[in-house]
């Protein structure tokens, strides 16, 4: 048997050592536990020459999950600060440090809350939105948001003075519940936006919740139930002594304010009644396109530095104007038929209209299509909606019981509401309210204060009559 000898072993030690030892020599640690870990690779470039780089690497506890950051730099100590912003950059994100904790960027440490603001309400108007969105949003944030808030950092704003903002300071100022959430949508929109550009890692009003919309109260829902069955009939009384028929027969109809104030001709569609029916098309709404300020606005109070209108701008961009544009929406195009009666009320209506326009005191106002609308001033210019709203109040002023604080947009509510009691499905409401099938269920939902209890009456009654027989007791 083959005795080893010392020098065997000490040749399968070394082997063994060469098998399981490191590939290189070790380095001290320089590190302690929590630290990271820093290591340095030699790669050689195109042009021949070597450089060195250096791996900072660490793992962070965040939450309930672990995660590892890893940043390259030609320095250990660039690789470090590198790595380190990263990880901090991931703290305030999850809300374990604040905004202000992160070392501000030289071309972002000046952009305050007005910046965010103007960049957001630009971008907005690229959109496309409609004029009276874009009126209502700069309202808010020029009245509101602007005057709190435009001056201060936008990486500075907190949480904390947002929460106070909403729910104690704009309710101080009376501001209802529909005008306080839009302000909130502005921002939080406008927040998104820079979050969504990386000039924010962490949104401050993640939590902040939007004050809710103003909801139609059991008694409002009642009153317009009542008002769905008596309104049309004594609101089309009224109107015709006025001479007013035709513009709140089609607001009964559910037409939207605008709808009916741009109609015009060809919104009459009598073509082959006999297969198609009289038809009112609703194509089109009137919008009042205001001019712009073209002087500088103060983004720290949001004031205007003219001090005046934008009518009265000594460097107002465009003119004030009027414009028949598309339907609020897509599925707001549609077409209604009508009965005979109804149609020759409006194609009365027309040719009275017609022959104003004959007159020498008319004068349309310049843009497409508006020589030829339905319903103008005596002058031949479009009907403001306040003046609308002003000529309603007017007609149901002696009408007893209507809706308390009743608005042009009420006799849609009234519409909704009675075709639902009168059997109409969703598919018709669809048809006639130009909704959104989408949205549909919501808007009917919004929009509608049927009796439901007497919708369901016969099924009622047929389980109440099975109490007793299945026949009514004979007295």
């Amino acid at each position: 048997m083959y005795e080893f000898q010392p020098e065997d072993i000490e040749r399968l030690e070394a082997i063994l050592r060469k098998k399981h030892a490191p590939k290189r020599p070790l380095k001290p640690r320089k590190r302690a536990d929590g630290e990271g870990t820093v290591v340095s690779i030699t790669r050689k470039l195109k042009n021949g020459t070597e450089a060195t780089y250096y791996w900072a690497k660490k793992t962070v506890v965040l939450g309930d999950s672990r995660k590892q950051f890893v940043a390259q730099a030609r320095t250990e100590l660039e690789a470090i600060e590198k790595r380190d912003r990263k990880i901090l950059k991931a703290k305030v994100a999850y809300g374990m440090e604040p905004q202000s904790a992160l070392p501000p960027d030289p071309k972002l440490q000046d952009l305050t809350v007005g910046d965010c603001l103007e960049d957001w309400l630009r971008e907005r108007k690229r959109d496309d939105l409609a004029p009276a969105t874009l009126h209502m949003y700069d309202a808010r944030i020029r009245n509101h948001l602007l005057p709190a808030f435009g001056s201060e950092s936008v990486r500075l704003i907190t949480y904390r003075q947002l929460k106070v903002f909403f729910e104690e300071t704009l309710p101080a100022k009376d501001l209802g519940p529909d005008s306080i959430r839009q302000t909130f949508i502005c921002l939080k929109s406008a927040l998104d936006y820079y979050v969504r550009d990386g000039i924010l890692v962490a949104h401050p009003m993640v939590g902040l919740k939007a004050p809710a919309r103003k909801k139609k109260t059991l008694e409002d829902t009642r009153a317009i139930r009542r008002a769905s069955k008596f309104l049309g009939e004594y609101l089309m009384v009224e109107a015709l002594k006025a001479g007013q028929e035709a513009r709140w027969f089609l607001g009964l109809l559910g037409l939207r304010q605008s709808e009916v104030l741009g109609m015009t001709d060809d919104s009459l569609d009598g073509a082959r009644p006999a297969k198609r029916g009289r038809r009112v098309v609703v194509k089109q709404q009137l919008k009042r396109i205001s001019a712009e300020h073209g002087c500088e606005l103060s983004k720290a109070t949001g004031k205007w530095s003219c001090g005046r209108s934008s009518t009265n701008c000594p460097q107002r961009i465009g003119e004030n104007r009027w414009e028949l544009t598309k339907t609020k929406t897509e599925n707001g195009y549609r077409e209604i038929v009508i009965t005979e009666d109804a149609w020759q009320m409006l194609v009365a209506h027309r040719k009275k209209q017609q022959a104003k326009r004959k007159l020498p005191g008319f004068h349309p106002e310049p843009g497409e299509g508006l020589d030829k609308l339905l319903f103008t001033r005596e002058d031949g210019k479009p009907i403001y909606a306040q003046r609308d709203r002003q000529a309603l109040g007017e007609l149901v002023g002696s009408i007893k019981n209507i809706p308390e604080d009743m608005t042009v947009h009420t006799l849609r509510h009234v519409a909704t509401t009675a075709l639902i009691e009168g059997g109409a499905e969703r598919d018709d409401l669809i048809a006639m309210m130009g909704w959104s099938p989408k949205n549909a269920d919501a808007q009917i939902s919004t929009y509608s204060s049927a009796d439901m209890a007497a919708k369901a009456a016969d099924t009622t009654k047929g389980y109440v009559d099975s109490f007793f027989g299945g026949a009514a007791v004979k007295k």
